[in-house]
């Protein structure tokens, strides 16, 4: 048992962004200690005390039994682009569990994609871990449903598949397709200053290596009036009044 007087140490080993080895070798606490006290406490979902008064329905397309989850349009579209950039989704032997991998300087993005988890999944802890010496924030939700809420799950990488939304998805982008652009950027794209002569302007880009997914945000964009450029493996938008829109609409990655 460590003293917090220890624990705190360890913490603000942590804030500096040293990771687990160099932090152990220092205080002389076991690697997994450091792992322990480096990963946040849970969130307690609503009801926690009593696990069987959370409340069930019954999920409209598999039809077994779910905690609640809530879903608007704009939500879901913008977890989707998410998804889509970043996320993965894997099978477990009794749930699935959904991770996304965010650039830990982003602390806004990084923020307000961790509440948007905890709307969409208001009886399930959202959890947020560092990677990378702190350079990557993966936060994660566990949900048997996850299959359900983004078919286009499965074996492999997504560039080596095909990705199609679903009639009801692509509705639900239709209705919101601003989010589902921002999820998009915030995952996968960038703005980034084009610097031509002694000209400089901001501009856009989303990269990615699945063709589909290109496609779905080339898509998405011809809707609501945004010009892009297509290039292999990305889009970029140059043209002034696209990027007014994106930046009044979507926002600055920061």
């Amino acid at each position: 048992m460590h003293s917090p007087a220890v624990r705190a140490q360890a913490l603000a080993l942590v804030n500096e962004g040293l990771n687990d080895c160099e932090i152990s070798r220092r205080l002389g606490v076991s690697r997994t200690t450091i792992r322990d006290w480096r990963r946040p406490p849970p969130r307690k979902a609503p009801r926690a005390l009593d696990p069987d008064a959370t409340p069930r329905i019954r999920c409209p397309r598999c039809w077994n039994i779910s905690p609640p989850m809530s879903f608007s349009d704009e939500d879901y579209a913008e977890l989707l682009g998410l998804y889509l950039g970043d996320g993965h989704i894997v099978r477990l032997a009794r749930t699935s569990r959904f991770r996304l991998f965010l650039d830990s300087r982003h602390s806004q993005i990084v923020d307000e994609s961790k509440a948007l988890m905890e709307r969409c999944f208001p009886y399930n802890a959202v959890g947020a871990q560092l990677g990378h010496e702190g350079r990557m924030t993966v936060l994660s939700v566990h949900s048997s449903h996850l299959p359900c809420l983004f078919p286009q799950h499965g074996r492999g990488m997504k560039h080596l598949r095909p990705i199609r939304l679903e009639h009801w998805q692509q509705q639900i982008v239709d209705r919101a397709p601003w989010t589902f652009l921002r999820g998009c950027i915030r995952s996968d794209g960038c703005t980034f200053i084009n610097r031509t002569g002694r000209y400089e302007y901001l501009s856009y880009s989303f990269c990615n290596h699945s063709s589909d997914i290109l496609d779905l945000f080339a898509a998405t964009c011809e809707t609501v009036g945004v010009q892009y450029r297509r290039y292999p493996r990305d889009i970029r938008i140059y043209r002034r009044p696209s990027v007014a829109l994106l930046e009044a609409n979507v926002g600055l990655k920061r």
